[in-house]
C-alpha cells in the first residue's frame, strides 16, 4: 500500500531536541488527506495523536492512528492502533519499559492484534542536536486472522534504534529500524523501518514527510503480501 498523504490540520509548536526533557504534558497531533474528485474519485485520511506525561524518573506515553482509504465508494484501506507504554529511569542512560498496543488491518486479513511489550532502553547520545537510543525487549502478540479464522499466538525478540538529528533551528529529520525475531515460527520474523523529515512553519505549525516500510516475511494470510509502505506529507504540531 503507497499512498501519498497531503496533510491539512493539527496543533501544535516547534520542534527540535533537548537535552533536559521539559516534565508534565505533552502532545503531538498529525493529520493529512487526500480527496480527488472528477475523473478520479478517492479519498484518503490519516489522523495520529501522542501524548505523554513526564516526570524526572518516569513516563507514560500514548499513541493513536486512524488512516482510512476510499476509491468510487468502496474502502481500500483501513487501519487503526492504539497503545500506551511506561518507562522507568534506572539509571543516567539506562531505563526499562513496558507497554501494550492493540491494532487492526483488514486489508492484511488482521481483524485485531493485541501487543504486549517489555524491556530496556539505552541512550546512546542525546544534546539539542541529536538524539540516539536503542531498545532490547520481548515482545508477546496475539492475533486474529479474518481468512481463514485463526487466532496466532506468537513470541517475539525485540531489537529497535532510533535516531533524531536538528539540522538547523527549523528542519529536523528522524530514522528508526526495529527487526524482530519470531521465536515461536522462525519463518514469521518481521522487519519495520520509517525515514521523516520535518520543516517548522510557524511557532506552532510545522510540515512532516515520511516513508514507512513494514515487512513481514510470512503474511498474514493466503495472496497477501510481504511488504507494506506508506509515504506521507501531514501537518504536524507539537503543545
Amino acid at each position: 500500500m503507497k499512498r501519498f498523504l497531503l496533510g491539512f490540520l493539527a496543533l501544535g509548536s516547534t520542534l527540535g531536541f533537548s537535552a533536559e526533557p521539559q516534565l508534565g504534558w505533552g502532545h503531538e497531533s498529525e493529520a493529512s488527506a487526500v480527496i480527488a474528485s472528477g475523473n478520479s474519485d478517492n479519498q484518503t485520511f490519516s489522523f495520529s495523536q501522542k501524548t505523554q506525561y513526564l516526570w524526572e524518573s518516569d513516563a507514560i506515553k500514548t499513541q493513536a492512528r486512524y488512516l482510512l482509504g476510499k476509491s468510487l465508494g468502496s474502502e481500500t484501506a483501513r487501519n487503526w492502533a492504539a497503545g500506551l507504554k511506561y518507562e522507568r529511569n534506572l539509571a543516567p542512560r539506562l531505563s526499562g519499559y513496558l507497554g501494550y498496543q492493540i491494532d487492526s488491518n483488514i486489508f492484511a486479513n488482521l481483524d485485531y492484534r493485541h501487543t504486549l511489550d517489555f524491556g530496556g532502553k539505552y541512550t546512546w547520545l542525546t544534546s539539542s542536536a541529536q538524539n540516539v537510543f536503542s531498545e532490547l525487549g520481548y515482545r508477546l502478540t496475539r492475533e486474529n486472522q479474518l481468512n481463514p479464522s485463526q487466532q496466532l499466538t506468537s513470541h517475539f525478540l525485540r531489537v529497535y534504534t532510533e535516531w533524531g538529528a536538528q539540522w538547523t533551528p527549523t528542519f529536523s529529520s528522524k530514522f528508526f529500524v526495529e527487526f524482530l525475531p519470531n521465536l515461536t515460527r522462525s519463518a514469521d520474523w518481521q522487519l519495520n523501518s520509517e525515514i521523516s523529515i520535518a520543516s517548522v512553519l510557524t511557532n506552532v505549525f510545522s510540515l512532516k514527510s515520511g516513508y514507512l516500510f513494514l515487512y513481514r516475511n510470512t503474511p498474514a494470510g493466503t495472496g497477501k503480501k510481504q511488504l507494506d509502505t506508506l509515504f506521507t506529507t501531514a501537518i504536524v504540531a507539537k503543545f
